[in-house]
């Protein structure tokens, strides 16, 4: 089965603090620039496990566009078919604490936000041409929902990405195949707060959803076989270098898996290997994840 990635490429800056984080201070600690992005993450780990897999995304004209271009050259995924404009590459600026885990982030996206559905039209052959198709969120709400409904006759999986953005969803929620989102994102989705996880699930559900996959931290990871709700103990790891990407190969994996045409119960259970190898790198992505192909 063809799969095509639609979504952000950007740059990532990240600082990791050595110590407890200070507010309003300067924190010692390493920084690091990377390409990022959770459609990039996604569409590299597809890659990696063997998928045949095209990303569809954004390419500026500034520095950073040759830095996007020369890794995604190095990794050896099809980007042939991305959209090029003058225009500033997308960034993400995030500060992690000691145990690397999220503090803030600030992410610019105003460009491929700017992106409209007239701009996708030269490219509906192409797009028609694969079987499945991988949305985040970074994409306008009328953009967004226009592809995806537009395109529902194909398996839809989505990365929910944040919870600002999520909400982009509501309309088209009949037509996902698979939603990925987290605790919060699942608040801002209902508009509950604090929302019961497997009481939310269910709420989806009824909104027409098919599948859908919650995580949290390193709490039981929520997710549907049928109209049936289930959790899964996520394994606690030592020495965890970065939960950056984590989500991104957790939603990776268990949509490589979907695309053979294994049940839910068996993508979950791929997808946490595949986030726990993440886990014991720096980078978004690990490439190591090659060696999970057989499993």
């Amino acid at each position: 089965m063809t799969v095509l990635v639609i979504g952000a490429c950007n740059i990532d800056i990240i600082g990791k603090s050595h110590e407890t984080l200070l507010n309003s201070e300067s924190n010692i600690g390493e920084v690091s620039i990377s390409l990022g992005g959770v459609a990039k993450n996604m569409a590299t780990n597809l890659f990696y496990l063997g998928a045949d897999v095209s990303f569809l995304t954004l390419i500026g004209s500034d520095n950073f566009a040759k830095m996007q271009k020369s890794e995604l050259d190095m990794i050896g995924i099809d980007y042939s078919h991305s959209l090029k404009r003058d225009v500033t590459s997308s960034t993400y600026l995030a500060v992690h604490d000691k145990n690397a885990d999220l503090n803030v982030a600030i992410n610019d996206m105003k460009n491929i936000e700017g992106l409209l559905p007239e701009d996708f039209s030269p490219l509906e052959e192409v797009i028609e041409s694969f079987d499945a198709l991988v949305f985040d969120t970074n994409l306008s709400e009328v953009t967004l929902c226009y592809l995806i409904e537009r395109y529902k006759h194909k398996k839809i999986y989505v990365d929910g990405v944040s919870q600002s953005k999520v909400i982009r969803l509501r309309k088209v929620l009949p037509y996902i195949d698979l939603l990925k989102i987290n605790q919060y994102e699942l608040n801002a989705l209902l508009k509950i707060d604090n929302c019961d996880i497997i009481f939310g699930v269910k709420q989806l559900l009824d909104k027409g959803l098919k599948n859908c996959i919650v995580s949290h931290s390193d709490e039981p990871i929520t997710y549907n076989l049928n109209k049936e709700i289930y959790q899964s103990e996520t394994n606690k790891k030592e020495n965890i270098l970065s939960t950056m990407g984590a989500g991104d190969a957790l939603i990776s994996g268990a949509i490589y898996y979907l695309v053979q045409g294994k049940n839910m119960r068996e993508a979950v259970n791929f997808g946490k290997v595949v986030a726990d190898k993440t886990l014991e790198v720096y980078e978004a992505c690990n490439k190591d994840i090659k060696k999970l192909i057989h499993l």
